[in-house]
């Protein structure tokens, strides 16, 4: 086992600190790195249904019952549903009667394994519960490994919106194992690639041209090229992060694209079958830039440049792309205000003004966005 890469992510003022380990073996990093937190403790590992199915969960009981001896720790395992569906208050509240049920207390520590929808889950119970205990999080989906297990957002679904209850709750520590990469389907580890490559759109024009000039490598795992990508979008995250944590300014520029993603998502009511999150997020951000070239933002050559780089990592560009959604500018106009961005009764959108900048657009008026809106549905 080798420790490839690793991160640290802290703030200005150092209320956190904690690193990103990547690697090719999650128990020896979890067992190496974390056994002084990991000792004489009730662990709860929260791991979700995919995990199930690929049959790795016996290994990985069998695995802790292991570390558990070694640790005089005592370890409890609960299974989750996957789906972005699913990542609701009743399955909060079984997560929550499963772990009080089983007498966790303050020095307990949660861990997650599994994609974005269970590392959220996971992450808001850890934060609630006793009103706070440690988390670990063990991403398996490329999208939860570069974006959801780093930055402390936690939170769930309602019917009016997504990610619309929820904490800032950073772990104490996340590990990215990239076998697992190699387990997912290639919808999902395509759909992951949306945030990596946003990473480049809004804060380096480098990575966006390694991400261009490597498309292939890194698309089929190879190395070096996957763990220079996961550590680049990692250190882009947690650079942001760091400069502001609860999204008070520059941290709402990772939510480029987000915006329309959120919309959509909402619209097919969460449906994985129609749409997955990261290829919401592709969609979104073809949107986002249409909506700067319209405003004169970014040059029209960018954009398509941009967009050709989403479309070669195999994401959908457009529209009907969402399988079975009638879309009408005043429903995604409804949407847009159920947005955690809304100020003031006004939208704010995250913009690009160029390959790796992006800018925070909240001054946009209701006439010019359903203008806008009007010609992106009848393109």
């Amino acid at each position: 086992m080798t420790v490839l890469k690793t991160l640290s992510v802290t703030n200005h003022n150092k209320s956190f600190k904690y690193s990103i380990l990547i690697g090719d073996d999650f128990i020896e990093l979890l067992e190496k790195n974390f056994s002084k937190t990991l000792k004489e403790k009730k662990i709860y590992v929260m791991y979700d249904e995919f995990f199930y199915k690929l049959k790795l969960n016996k290994n990985l009981i069998d695995n802790f019952k292991k570390l558990s001896t070694k640790l005089s720790s005592e370890f409890f395992f609960f299974k989750t549903k996957s789906k972005d569906k699913f990542k609701n208050f009743e399955n909060l509240s079984n997560l929550l009667n499963y772990i009080l049920s089983h007498k966790i207390n303050r020095d307990s520590i949660i861990i997650s394994i599994g994609g974005g929808v269970t590392g959220d889950l996971v992450g808001f119970a850890s934060s609630i519960v006793l009103r706070g205990v440690k988390c670990i999080h063990i991403p398996t989906t490329l999208l939860s490994q570069v974006d959801s297990s780093v930055g402390g957002k936690t939170g769930i679904n309602t019917k009016h919106g997504k990610n619309l209850v929820g904490a800032f709750h950073q772990p104490e520590g996340v590990l990215i194992d990239i076998n697992f990469l190699k387990t997912l389907p290639e919808r999902e580890l395509f759909a992951g690639f949306a945030e990596v490559i946003k990473y480049s759109f809004i804060y380096d024009k480098k990575f966006f041209k390694y991400l261009e000039n490597n498309t292939e490598s890194i698309k089929k795992l190879k190395s070096p090229y996957i763990e220079n990508t996961i550590f680049k979008s990692c250190q882009i995250k947690a650079k942001i992060v760091s400069i502001d944590e609860k999204e008070q300014g520059i941290r709402a520029i990772l939510n480029f694209g987000h915006t329309f993603a959120h919309a959509f998502e909402n619209l097919i009511n969460y449906d994985n079958k129609k749409l997955i999150h990261g290829e919401a997020v592709a969609i979104g951000m073809v949107c986002a830039f249409k909506l700067s070239v319209y405003l004169n933002l970014c040059s029209k050559k960018e954009a398509e440049r941009c967009i050709g780089l989403i479309s070669k990592f195999n994401l959908p560009t457009k529209l009907k792309d969402i399988k079975k959604i009638k879309l009408v500018s005043k429903k995604l106009l409804d949407k847009f205000y159920l947005d955690k961005k809304v100020k003031n009764g006004k939208i704010t959108f995250i913009l690009s003004n160029g390959i790796g900048s992006a800018l925070i657009k909240n001054d946009l008026k209701e006439k010019t966005l359903k203008i806008f809106l009007n010609e992106l549905i009848n393109e």
